[in-house]
């Protein structure tokens, strides 16, 4: 039996394996694509450091995702398989169950469900956290760490609010440089032309500002206080003029934050707070509700994977992969339906998001008696 066990457990983790790489790189890279592709063709200065960390903190959500839909990919590959070579016909005229021939897999599901669980309830809101700050603020800390890269050849950039710029890149620095520079009201302020501007970071007055230091620069400041009128100007000529532009106003600013970024105790102390608003609550209350029963997806498809994958008697690794993506799809569609639910209160949704486990557990559990009892 140990001989057993380590054959079926082994074959199901090592396509387990396989199953959630590919679907992670599948999903990171669609991530990437979906997040960074504008920026990345833009601006494709912006550092290899920075995509890496993007991709780790778009992996462990995505883990979260990829491990239960590889696990039933496994299951219904090797179950399939299993069946058709009449290998669990060999083991049931032994007289084994099929309850005792997937021991191994109930050991490894269990696993599985306590990984994904420390991944949904500790990891994956800390990365989202992190993911949260970094989008929204990628320009900010472009400006700040690489100033040149905000920059694209021969385009204008408006990302700095107040300034729309055009200037052509060369390894020494900006060239061909132009600048206005607008008030309050969008309007023009400031001209500047300049032959050659080299970038630089520094912090004015604890707020990071961009430092253009010009060469050969021409200005045209605006004279008439009146701001409709822009028939006066007072244009000078410096062979240096340093420009600092602040950064602040880039950086995003959110101070409410999302309960899918929270962890479990956070969740938990708000959710004790006296006062607080029904919606907010109703949120809280099903991101927990969510995490419980989106980390038992794995006992869930597991169950209900063996059944499916000893009926579809193939070999072929299509129909194995048509069901995985038939269940996966049907499951985490269920799933996502019920969570988007959460601020309606008056659908409990933090009991709909249980639904779907309870649908196909019991589903699975109808399906195993009836094959087992064969």
């Amino acid at each position: 039996m140990n001989i057993i066990d380590r054959y079926i457990g082994r074959q199901v983790l090592l396509a387990t394996f396989f199953a959630v790489l590919v679907l992670s790189v599948v999903l990171v890279l669609g991530n990437i694509f979906k997040e960074l592709l504008s920026q990345l063709v833009e601006r494709p200065d912006i550092s290899i450091g920075f995509v890496i960390k993007f991709m780790l903190y778009i992996l462990p959500f995505s883990l979260s995702l990829t491990i239960p839909w590889g696990f039933l990919t496994a299951i219904l590959l090797i179950f399939g398989r299993l069946s058709a070579d009449n290998e669990l016909v060999s083991l049931r005229m032994a007289g084994l169950s099929m309850a005792r021939i997937c021991a191994s897999i109930a050991v490894v599901a269990v696993g599985l469900t306590v990984l994904c669980f420390w991944l949904n309830m500790s990891v994956s809101p800390l990365m989202k956290q992190k993911l949260k700050v970094m989008l929204p603020n990628m320009i900010f800390n472009l400006a700040k760490d690489n100033p040149e890269g905000l920059f694209t050849d021969q385009q204008v950039m408006t990302d700095i609010p107040g300034h729309m710029v055009y200037a052509e890149k060369t390894e020494e620095g900006l060239v061909n440089f132009q600048m206005i520079k607008l008030d309050e009201r969008e309007r023009p302020e400031v001209f500047v032309i300049a032959k050659k501007v080299k970038l630089a970071s520094e912090m004015v007055d604890g707020n990071p500002a961009m430092v253009l230091e010009m060469e050969d620069a021409y200005f045209e400041l605006k004279s008439d206080p009146d701001p409709r009128s822009f028939t006066e100007v007072q244009p000078y000529f410096a062979e240096y003029a340093p420009m600092s532009i602040s950064l602040d106003r880039l950086k995003k600013k959110d101070n409410k934050a999302k309960p899918e970024t929270l962890k479990y105790s956070d969740l938990i102390e708000e959710l004790n707070t006296e006062g607080i608003e029904r919606g907010r609550r109703s949120s809280l209350r099903t991101e927990v509700s969510f995490r419980f029963s989106f980390s038992l997806a794995c006992m869930t498809l597991a169950l209900i994977g063996v059944p499916l994958g000893i009926t579809a008697q193939r070999r072929e690794t299509s129909i194995g992969f048509a069901l995985s993506l038939l269940v996966g799809i049907t499951y985490f569609l269920l799933m996502t339906i019920a969570e988007m639910m959460r601020l309606k209160e008056h659908l409990y949704p933090h009991l709909l998001v249980w639904v779907p486990n309870l649908v196909f557990l019991g589903l699975g559990f109808y399906l195993f008696r009836r094959m087992s009892a064969k």
